[in-house]
Protein backbone atom coordinates (compact mmCIF):
# COMPACT_ATOMS: atom_id res chain seq x y z
CA UNK A 1 0.00 0.00 0.00
CA UNK A 2 1.68 3.14 -0.81
CA UNK A 3 2.02 6.17 2.07
CA UNK A 4 -1.33 8.74 2.20
CA UNK A 5 1.51 11.26 2.81
CA UNK A 6 3.12 10.92 -0.41
CA UNK A 7 -0.25 10.67 -2.38
CA UNK A 8 -1.61 13.85 -0.55
CA UNK A 9 1.93 15.45 -1.76
CA UNK A 10 2.31 13.67 -5.11
CA UNK A 11 2.14 17.24 -7.20
CA UNK A 12 5.39 17.97 -5.61
CA UNK A 13 7.50 16.30 -8.10
CA UNK A 14 7.44 18.55 -11.35
CA UNK A 15 9.22 22.05 -11.60
CA UNK A 16 7.53 23.31 -14.80
CA UNK A 17 7.43 27.16 -14.90
CA UNK A 18 4.10 28.88 -16.30
CA UNK A 19 2.89 32.35 -15.83
CA UNK A 20 -0.72 31.45 -16.22
CA UNK A 21 -2.86 30.35 -12.94
CA UNK A 22 -4.40 27.42 -13.96
CA UNK A 23 -6.26 27.13 -10.52
CA UNK A 24 -9.06 29.18 -9.99
CA UNK A 25 -9.90 31.03 -6.86
CA UNK A 26 -11.18 28.55 -4.15
CA UNK A 27 -11.21 25.50 -6.63
CA UNK A 28 -11.55 22.45 -5.17
CA UNK A 29 -10.77 18.79 -6.81
CA UNK A 30 -9.63 15.21 -5.92
CA UNK A 31 -5.46 14.89 -4.87
CA UNK A 32 -5.19 13.49 -8.25
CA UNK A 33 -6.73 16.06 -10.54
CA UNK A 34 -4.81 18.93 -8.52
CA UNK A 35 -1.92 17.51 -8.84
CA UNK A 36 -2.11 17.95 -12.68
CA UNK A 37 -2.84 21.17 -12.38
CA UNK A 38 -0.40 22.24 -9.79
CA UNK A 39 2.21 20.79 -11.67
CA UNK A 40 1.39 22.93 -14.95
CA UNK A 41 2.20 25.81 -12.81
CA UNK A 42 5.36 24.37 -11.72
CA UNK A 43 4.18 24.50 -8.38
CA UNK A 44 5.93 22.41 -5.20
CA UNK A 45 4.95 21.97 -1.13
CA UNK A 46 7.27 24.42 0.46
CA UNK A 47 5.99 23.36 4.12
CA UNK A 48 2.36 22.09 5.95
CA UNK A 49 0.57 22.52 9.23
CA UNK A 50 -2.43 20.72 10.71
CA UNK A 51 -5.60 23.11 10.82
CA UNK A 52 -7.86 21.96 14.03
CA UNK A 53 -11.61 22.71 13.71
CA UNK A 54 -13.98 21.40 16.35
CA UNK A 55 -16.67 19.02 14.73
CA UNK A 56 -19.68 17.00 16.48
CA UNK A 57 -17.61 18.11 20.20
CA UNK A 58 -14.11 16.30 18.80
CA UNK A 59 -11.31 18.31 17.62
CA UNK A 60 -11.01 17.30 13.51
CA UNK A 61 -7.60 18.10 11.77
CA UNK A 62 -7.02 19.51 8.12
CA UNK A 63 -3.79 19.24 6.14
CA UNK A 64 -2.63 23.08 5.38
CA UNK A 65 -0.20 22.91 2.57
CA UNK A 66 1.81 25.93 1.16
CA UNK A 67 3.86 25.55 -2.13
CA UNK A 68 5.77 27.36 -4.01
CA UNK A 69 6.94 27.83 -7.46
CA UNK A 70 10.43 27.28 -8.69
CA UNK A 71 11.53 31.48 -9.16
CA UNK A 72 8.52 32.50 -5.83
CA UNK A 73 7.03 34.58 -8.26
CA UNK A 74 3.49 32.44 -7.36
CA UNK A 75 2.08 30.23 -4.63
CA UNK A 76 -0.90 29.09 -2.82
CA UNK A 77 -2.27 27.74 0.20
CA UNK A 78 -4.14 25.11 0.03
CA UNK A 79 -6.88 22.68 2.15
CA UNK A 80 -6.81 19.00 2.64
CA UNK A 81 -9.86 17.13 3.65
CA UNK A 82 -8.13 15.26 6.18
CA UNK A 83 -4.84 15.64 8.03
CA UNK A 84 -1.05 15.50 6.08
CA UNK A 85 -1.05 12.15 7.23
CA UNK A 86 -4.16 10.28 6.33
CA UNK A 87 -5.62 9.71 2.45
CA UNK A 88 -7.42 13.19 1.38
CA UNK A 89 -10.44 12.76 -0.89
CA UNK A 90 -10.15 17.04 -1.51
CA UNK A 91 -8.01 19.44 -1.89
CA UNK A 92 -8.93 23.16 -2.16
CA UNK A 93 -7.44 26.32 -3.03
CA UNK A 94 -7.26 28.83 0.33
CA UNK A 95 -5.60 31.67 -0.82
CA UNK A 96 -3.69 32.23 -4.13
CA UNK A 97 -0.28 34.41 -3.18
CA UNK A 98 2.89 36.30 -5.68
CA UNK A 99 6.16 37.80 -4.48
CA UNK A 100 6.40 34.93 -1.90
CA UNK A 101 9.84 35.03 0.30
CA UNK A 102 10.90 31.93 2.36
CA UNK A 103 12.65 32.08 5.79
CA UNK A 104 14.16 29.46 7.92
CA UNK A 105 12.44 29.29 11.20
CA UNK A 106 14.61 26.72 12.32
CA UNK A 107 17.00 29.29 13.43
CA UNK A 108 16.72 31.10 16.37
CA UNK A 109 16.82 35.07 17.05
CA UNK A 110 14.69 37.83 15.98
CA UNK A 111 13.86 37.62 12.46
CA UNK A 112 15.00 41.41 11.37
CA UNK A 113 14.66 41.02 7.94
CA UNK A 114 11.02 39.76 8.00
CA UNK A 115 9.81 42.81 10.01
CA UNK A 116 8.15 45.85 8.60
CA UNK A 117 9.44 49.94 8.67
CA UNK A 118 5.83 51.00 9.82
CA UNK A 119 6.10 51.89 13.36
CA UNK A 120 3.31 50.05 16.20
CA UNK A 121 1.52 53.68 16.13
CA UNK A 122 0.87 53.43 12.94
CA UNK A 123 -0.53 50.14 13.09
CA UNK A 124 -2.72 50.69 15.97
CA UNK A 125 -3.99 53.73 14.36
CA UNK A 126 -5.15 51.80 11.27
CA UNK A 127 -6.72 48.93 13.68
CA UNK A 128 -8.64 51.15 15.17
CA UNK A 129 -10.12 52.80 11.95
CA UNK A 130 -10.83 49.56 11.34
CA UNK A 131 -12.62 48.71 14.30
CA UNK A 132 -14.87 52.19 14.23
CA UNK A 133 -15.82 51.53 11.04
CA UNK A 134 -16.79 47.93 12.08
CA UNK A 135 -14.97 46.13 9.94
CA UNK A 136 -12.78 44.14 13.21
CA UNK A 137 -13.92 43.55 16.15
CA UNK A 138 -12.07 45.13 19.46
CA UNK A 139 -8.92 43.25 20.54
CA UNK A 140 -8.23 41.70 17.07
CA UNK A 141 -5.98 43.64 15.31
CA UNK A 142 -2.21 44.41 16.45
CA UNK A 143 0.86 45.39 14.80
CA UNK A 144 2.54 43.28 12.81
CA UNK A 145 6.60 43.55 13.97
CA UNK A 146 5.01 43.49 17.80
CA UNK A 147 3.23 39.99 17.28
CA UNK A 148 6.70 38.52 15.33
CA UNK A 149 8.59 39.64 18.65
CA UNK A 150 5.89 37.73 20.46
CA UNK A 151 6.24 34.65 18.78
CA UNK A 152 9.75 34.42 18.51
CA UNK A 153 9.73 34.51 22.40
CA UNK A 154 7.99 30.97 22.32
CA UNK A 155 9.67 29.79 19.77
CA UNK A 156 7.55 30.48 16.65
CA UNK A 157 9.00 32.22 13.58
CA UNK A 158 7.97 33.39 9.76
CA UNK A 159 8.24 30.21 7.63
CA UNK A 160 7.04 32.22 4.62
CA UNK A 161 5.50 35.33 3.17
CA UNK A 162 3.57 36.55 0.21
CA UNK A 163 1.01 39.24 -1.32
CA UNK A 164 -2.89 38.65 -1.63
CA UNK A 165 -3.82 38.53 -5.20
CA UNK A 166 -7.31 39.95 -6.23
CA UNK A 167 -9.06 38.94 -9.31
CA UNK A 168 -9.85 40.99 -12.06
CA UNK A 169 -12.69 41.65 -14.73
CA UNK A 170 -10.85 39.66 -17.46
CA UNK A 171 -9.94 36.64 -15.17
CA UNK A 172 -6.03 37.92 -14.49
CA UNK A 173 -4.98 38.56 -10.78
CA UNK A 174 -3.24 41.32 -9.17
CA UNK A 175 -1.75 42.09 -6.09
CA UNK A 176 -2.98 44.16 -3.49
CA UNK A 177 -1.62 45.83 -0.55
CA UNK A 178 -2.04 42.85 2.01
CA UNK A 179 1.14 40.85 3.51
CA UNK A 180 0.31 36.99 4.50
CA UNK A 181 2.41 35.21 6.99
CA UNK A 182 2.96 31.82 7.70
CA UNK A 183 4.45 31.15 10.73
CA UNK A 184 5.95 28.12 12.99
CA UNK A 185 7.17 26.46 15.94
CA UNK A 186 8.94 24.35 13.42
CA UNK A 187 11.09 22.84 16.58
CA UNK A 188 8.42 22.65 19.29
CA UNK A 189 6.52 20.10 20.76
CA UNK A 190 3.62 19.40 22.84
CA UNK A 191 6.49 18.74 25.85
CA UNK A 192 7.93 21.67 25.62
CA UNK A 193 5.54 23.51 28.87
CA UNK A 194 3.43 21.21 31.26
CA UNK A 195 1.12 24.16 31.64
CA UNK A 196 0.37 25.05 28.30
CA UNK A 197 1.60 21.89 25.71
CA UNK A 198 0.14 23.88 22.28
CA UNK A 199 2.65 26.45 23.06
CA UNK A 200 5.81 24.73 21.57
CA UNK A 201 3.37 23.57 18.46
CA UNK A 202 0.98 26.60 17.47
CA UNK A 203 1.66 28.38 14.27
CA UNK A 204 -0.42 30.66 12.41
CA UNK A 205 -1.64 32.84 9.25
CA UNK A 206 -2.11 36.45 9.23
CA UNK A 207 -2.86 39.18 7.19
CA UNK A 208 -1.30 42.74 7.52
CA UNK A 209 -2.34 45.70 5.52
CA UNK A 210 0.36 47.56 4.17
CA UNK A 211 2.24 50.20 4.25
CA UNK A 212 1.07 50.63 8.07
CA UNK A 213 0.96 46.80 9.63
CA UNK A 214 -2.08 46.18 11.08
CA UNK A 215 -2.52 42.85 10.91
CA UNK A 216 -5.07 40.10 12.52
CA UNK A 217 -5.10 36.14 12.97
CA UNK A 218 -6.46 34.80 10.03
CA UNK A 219 -6.30 30.87 11.03
CA UNK A 220 -4.41 29.55 14.07
CA UNK A 221 -2.60 26.06 13.03
CA UNK A 222 -0.85 23.42 14.74
CA UNK A 223 2.32 21.74 14.01
CA UNK A 224 4.00 23.57 11.11
CA UNK A 225 6.82 21.83 9.27
CA UNK A 226 9.19 21.95 6.10
CA UNK A 227 8.77 19.34 3.74
CA UNK A 228 12.09 17.97 2.46
CA UNK A 229 11.88 20.00 -1.00
CA UNK A 230 11.01 23.00 1.51
CA UNK A 231 14.40 22.25 3.50
CA UNK A 232 16.34 21.88 0.23
CA UNK A 233 15.15 25.40 -0.48
CA UNK A 234 16.10 27.15 2.72
CA UNK A 235 19.50 25.55 2.56
CA UNK A 236 20.49 26.81 -0.76
CA UNK A 237 19.96 30.16 0.87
Amino acid sequence: MRNPKILLFAFLISITPSLAYAINDDECGTPQAMTEKLKAEGQRSFASAERTERVNGSNKLNGMIFTVNADRSAGYILESDKATDLRATKICVYKKLVDLRLFDARKPGLQTEALLKASDEDAMKHCAELIKSGKLEAKTCGPYNKLIRIGEANGERVMLQGFNVEKQEDGSYKKNNTLTTVTGNVLGSIYDDDKDPVKGIVSGITYTSLPDGATIINMVLIYAKYTPYGITLLEKK
